[in-house]
């Protein structure tokens, strides 16, 4: 099927945004913990959410990966 590119790219981005959500909570939870360990934890987050942000505009831009 020729849409089922399309199809999977929207799937794909429809994940990222899910996970970049729960990346997103996760931040605001980790907020309660030790500031050394919080610290550790936000650097990890931040790392993932770019990451993640990256992996958005590839599919936009219609990179696919």
């Amino acid at each position: 099927m020729p849409d089922d590119g399309g199809r999977m790219a929207e799937s794909q981005l429809s994940e990222l945004r899910n996970m970049r959500v729960l990346l997103e909570e996760s931040r605001v939870l980790a907020r309660g913990l030790a500031y050394h360990r919080r610290a550790a934890l936000e650097a990890v987050l931040g790392r993932a959410l770019d990451e993640v942000d990256r992996q958005i505009e590839d599919l936009r831009l219609g990179g696919g990966g």
